[in-house]
């Protein structure tokens, strides 16, 4: 079976939690023995083609032409999607006719509306997202697919400082400085994010800031005691359940799908509260309060062990394709 997706950013350029979720998902694909093509968009860096862990990567631009003639080209016998990309995946979709897989990392009005064009599977990074969809879209074939985290990849002995990974204002910036400015005596890391405006500020002696890095083991959870997630928005949180690998306690704004992510491992406090983050902070700081909550991440990061999902995701894919050529006219 030949997958293509047809996206608009991909690693190494862009790491944000899309492209580390689909590439995962095309790895699965991979080691199962299937072929899996990328054709992104966007991406302004370079003109050739390239390759990361297997995945070959096609860079097609913006022509209106163009990307039909080069997706045709590799003649998938399924098309995978997610964002800006998905109107246009599904009409090509459609003209090829090859099943088209909408990816959903959201539950915003225009993921609503392209669910409208009846792929023929959806796969959901969460429950919460899942049972949202279910009564908009009754009867569309779904699963879910956690976004996968590799515990060898993250875990590591925990340094000291409270953390913030992306320094944009929906991810908390202003409560990440606001808990350095009263917690002098704590040391804080900052992390530059991927993706949103970054909030730079460099009058604090407690706060150190990160570049944006490939390593976060190294350059972020071996420097880290407690993250703050004090996201306005997160439909799952990725970056919780990395630091959970790690035993790193995490304080985070209770939207669905942290609560969904971290469960009972997580300490929830709302974002416009930062009296409640200080006491919060403080108290997990303290070594009686850290070692049993360390204890209980690194449970919870083991309970979310991705190869179900992607078994599972496999299998789906399988199904279509197999659902697609028994549906073949006889040439």
């Amino acid at each position: 079976m030949r997958v293509v997706a047809l996206i608009h950013f991909y690693l190494p350029h862009h790491r944000a939690g899309s492209e580390t979720m689909l590439h995962a998902m095309l790895r699965a694909l991979a080691d199962a023995g299937h072929e899996a093509h990328v054709v992104v968009t966007s991406q302004p860096e370079g003109d050739d083609d390239y390759t990361v862990e297997g995945i070959k990567v096609h860079r097609a631009g913006m022509g209106e032409r163009v990307v039909p003639r080069l997706v045709a080209s590799l003649a998938p016998d399924v098309l995978v999607t997610h964002h800006q990309e998905t109107p246009h995946t599904s009409k090509l979709g459609r003209d090829l006719g090859v099943p088209v897989v909408h990816v959903i990392h959201n539950h915003m009005h225009h993921t609503n509306l392209w669910l409208h064009k009846r792929p023929d599977l959806a796969v959901f990074n969460t429950h919460w997202i899942t049972r949202y969809f279910s009564q908009r879209h009754k009867g569309l074939r779904s699963i879910v697919v956690h976004p996968p985290v590799w515990g060898h990849e993250h875990a590591t002995a925990p340094g000291g400082a409270v953390t913030l990974v992306n320094l944009n204002r929906d991810k908390g910036s202003g409560m990440f400085y606001e808990l350095a400015h009263r917690m002098r005596d704590i040391r804080f890391l900052g992390v530059v994010g991927g993706h949103g405006p970054q909030i730079i500020r460099d009058e604090l002696p407690n706060v150190e800031i990160q570049p944006q890095t490939c390593d976060m083991r190294g350059d972020v959870w071996a420097r880290t005691r407690v993250l703050l997630v004090p996201s306005i928005y997160e439909s799952y949180g990725m970056v919780a359940v990395e630091a959970a690998h790690s035993g790193i306690p995490v304080i985070a704004h209770p939207t669905p799908g942290l609560l969904e992510s971290l469960s009972y491992a997580g300490t929830f406090c709302d974002r416009d509260d930062p009296d409640a983050w200080e006491r919060s902070l403080r108290s997990i700081l303290h070594p009686q309060t850290w070692d049993p909550l360390s204890a209980v991440a690194k449970r919870r990061a083991a309970e979310l062990d991705p190869r179900t999902d992607l078994a599972g995701w496999v299998a789906e894919l399988e199904s279509l394709d197999t659902r697609r050529k028994a549906a073949q006219p006889w040439s």
